[in-house]
Parts: structure tokens; C-alpha cells; sequence
């Protein structure tokens, strides 16, 4: 089989040609996964996982979209030639200690992907990681939702090792150069949220104080007539709260923390998270899958 050699000056060395098809790893095909791993068979990568311990749905996304199960993760990491992580900020770090324990076993050394939109504290963590066993990493994260892989999403990706993903994937996927510094990417995808999801935030405390006073459809009927635009942009992303809104409470509390950590204003980070924080306790999102802004925001009449 063909392996592959990473260095910080060089994209592959390649050093057979028995093997004619790269092993792509993604870890694990839930919603964003999957459509990244559909997008990689669609350009003719071989797409593996491990299924072992993972939900039904995640089995379906599996059997469904031309991922091969190699069922263990041991046996993941040793056939791969990269490997994507797409779990969540929360659980990206334990992700990376789970693949440190595999790499020790294996003369193998994948790329590893970080695609979880971390904070830059734990990217800098990870690439540590991984730089004491000589396995090159790249920080990343996806800009957009599922839905828009691969046509409109962009895959943010920074650090030493940044081309090999470049260079691999320009094809399949729009990338965004971040540069160098390993923790840029966590910066970029963290400090554009917060413009996207203050304006959610924004439109849910100023629609939990229009049904308290009883005129959330006419306040909604104004601001749609005055701000067109800004009701054709909360299309993109407001309908996706009642499925995602703890995943943007991390993303919100972690961009918080990193304003914090450089001594940088957090109020507008904070108060989104808080924001959040109390609509997830309403729990009027619960049971919920609206499809647009105004059936979202109806849910602050309960």
C-alpha cells in the first residue's frame, strides 16, 4: 500500500503507487459529517468510519451514504490517510485523547482535521497533542450549515500543516486560508458567530418582551417591513435553534472565554450566551422543527 509522509515544507512524498485511492476518516457522520463524507465519495475518496457504540441515526447516515464501517476505531485510525474530526467543541478534546491512545499502537500517522470549531486555547492543546507523536494537525472549522456542504459552506482551516488540507481538498470543498497561527481558525469561525448569532440572540429577547406584552405579530409585521434584508439573512439561520441551541450556547460561552483570556470586551459574547442560555430553559423549542423565521419566533408566544 501507498503511505504517506507529512512535512512541515512539503505536501505528500509519496513512496509507492500500489495504492490509487486515499482513505479519508470522518469522525463521525452525524448531520455535518455526513455531508462532508458524501462530498469526498462524490470525488472519488474512499470514506471510512468507525460505527461501533454509535446512535441508529448515525448507523443510517452510515449505510446511506457510501461510507465504509470498519466498526472499531482502532481499525479506522490504521487504515486512514486522513482524518477528519467532526464531533463538537465539547467533545473534540476527548475525541483527540481517544485517537492519541489508537496512534500509539500503529506506525500509521494520518493528518488529523480538527473540524469542531474550538476555542483557541483547545486547538493550541490538541496540536500539542499531537506534535509529541509526530502526527501533523490542522485546526479548522465549518462555516454554515450542513445543508450548504459543499457548494456554499467554507472550511476554515489554519496552521503549519494547513496546505496538505488545501491542497487535497480544493476540489471538493470552499476553503479559507487562515494562515499560520494554529488557533486562527478557532478565532475567525468564533469572532463571525458572534455577528451572526448576536442577531439571533438580538431578535429572541426582543421577541420574549413583545409576547409578554402581547404584540409579537405586530412588532414581527413591522420589523419585517422595515428590515427586509435582515429577515432574508435570520433565513439561514434562526429555523436551526431549536435542533442546534446548546451547540451555540458552547460556541457563544467559548468566545466569551477567549475575549476574556486577551483581555478583550466579552459583554455582546456573554449576553448571547445568557440569551440562549434562557431560551434553552424556557424549553419552548422543544419538540420543535420550524422551517422558517416568523414559525421560529412563534414560539415565544408559549
Amino acid at each position: 500500500m501507498k503511505r504517506f509522509v507529512f512535512s512541515k515544507n512539503s505536501s505528500f512524498q509519496k513512496l509507492s503507487i500500489l495504492k490509487t485511492q486515499l482513505v479519508i476518516a470522518v469522525l463521525f457522520p452525524g448531520d455535518m459529517g455526513t455531508q462532508i463524507a458524501k462530498a469526498l465519495v462524490h470525488h472519488h475518496f474512499k470514506v471510512i468510519t468507525a460505527g461501533e457504540g454509535r446512535s441508529a441515526r448515525t448507523l443510517d447516515n452510515i449505510r446511506n451514504s457510501g461510507i465504509t464501517d470498519t466498526y472499531c476505531l482502532q481499525d479506522t485510525v490504521e487504515q486512514a490517510d486522513v482524518i477528519l474530526s467532526l464531533t463538537s467543541p465539547e467533545g473534540s478534546l476527548k475525541m483527540a485523547e481517544q485517537m492519541i491512545s489508537c496512534l500509539k499502537t500503529t506506525p500509521n500517522r494520518p493528518l488529523y482535521v480538527d473540524l469542531n470549531s474550538n476555542t483557541p486555547d483547545i486547538a493550541l492543546s490538541m496540536e500539542k497533542l499531537f506534535s509529541a507523536i509526530d502526527v501533523p494537525f490542522v485546526n479548522g472549522a465549518v462555516m454554515g450549515a450542513s445543508k450548504d456542504v459543499p457548494d456554499h459552506a467554507v472550511v476554515v482551516v489554519s496552521g503549519i500543516y494547513r496546505h496538505l488540507f488545501i491542497n487535497l481538498f480544493a476540489s471538493v470543498f470552499k476553503i479559507k486560508d487562515a494562515g499560520e497561527k494554529t488557533e486562527a481558525a478557532s478565532a475567525y469561525k468564533l469572532l463571525f458567530s458572534m455577528v451572526n448569532k448576536g442577531m439571533n440572540a438580538l431578535f429572541f429577547e426582543t421577541m420574549t418582551a413583545a409576547a409578554h406584552f402581547g404584540i409579537l405579530d405586530e412588532l414581527n409585521e413591522s420589523l419585517q417591513e422595515f428590515l427586509p434584508g435582515t429577515y432574508q439573512d435570520l433565513i439561514k439561520t434562526t429555523p436551526t435553534y431549536p435542533q442546534h441551541i446548546m451547540r451555540r450556547i458552547d460556541e457563544m460561552k467559548g468566545l466569551a472565554d477567549m475575549l476574556k483570556s486577551e483581555g478583550l470586551p466579552h459583554i455582546i459574547a456573554s449576553g448571547t450566551a445568557e440569551t440562549f442560555e434562557r431560551v434553552s430553559l424556557s424549553r419552548i423549542f422543544e419538540n420543535e422543527s420550524p422551517e422558517g423565521v416568523i414559525e421560529t419566533l412563534q414560539n415565544f408566544k408559549k
